[in-house]
């Protein structure tokens, strides 16, 4: 395994650790037969699996005398390529090509986060003066405000407050 490997999927062109590029030309008739050999019935299939290890992990590339071996997936499944080394004329516009995806993409994601700080000011300042808020009473409010407790009267019962108690017949008292 090579230490401190980069594999970028420019279109699967090549690998690169920063310094070296090895990379893979593949026509149609090679991209069929390793289709094939993989045992896939679709190219959608094929490049499903491929982005599935890409994004997951599951790379494995090894270093050999003249070629560098990229294993995509594990176990029966793997996708074996084999890569060689580039000529200082493609390891230079591959890293560049490289450098400027990178960039590009850093741009793009720096771009769509200013996009979203910026609205997310302006809901911020939506908050306070929402028609919503205009219309639909604060429910915290309420329960934050003294609400008056209703008092029991003397004589009225808790349960059905318009009926009164009855009391037991005493008769007529004289003084």
């Amino acid at each position: 395994m090579m230490p401190n490997t980069i594999a970028l999927l420019d279109t699967g062109k090549f690998v690169t650790n920063g310094v070296d590029v090895w990379r893979s030309v593949m026509d149609q008739t090679s991209l069929d037969s390793h289709r094939e050999l993989a045992e896939v019935a679709n190219y959608e299939a094929y490049f499903a699996r491929f982005k599935k290890s890409f994004t997951s992990g599951d790379l494995l590339v090894t270093k050999q005398a003249h070629k560098v071996s990229l294993d995509v997936g594990t176990g029966s499944t793997a996708l074996r390529y084999d890569l060689y080394e580039a000529t200082a004329s493609e390891r230079k516009a591959d890293l560049k090509s490289a450098l400027f995806w990178l960039a590009d993409t850093v741009s793009d994601v720096t771009n769509k986060l200013t996009k979203c700080e910026e609205e997310l000011s302006v809901l911020k300042k939506q908050k306070g003066t929402s028609s919503v808020a205009a219309v639909l009473p604060d429910i915290d409010t309420k329960k934050r405000s003294g609400q008056i407790k209703v008092q029991k009267q003397q004589g009225h019962s808790i349960v059905n407050p318009s009926s009164k108690k009855r009391k037991a017949a005493t008769g007529v008292q004289f003084d």
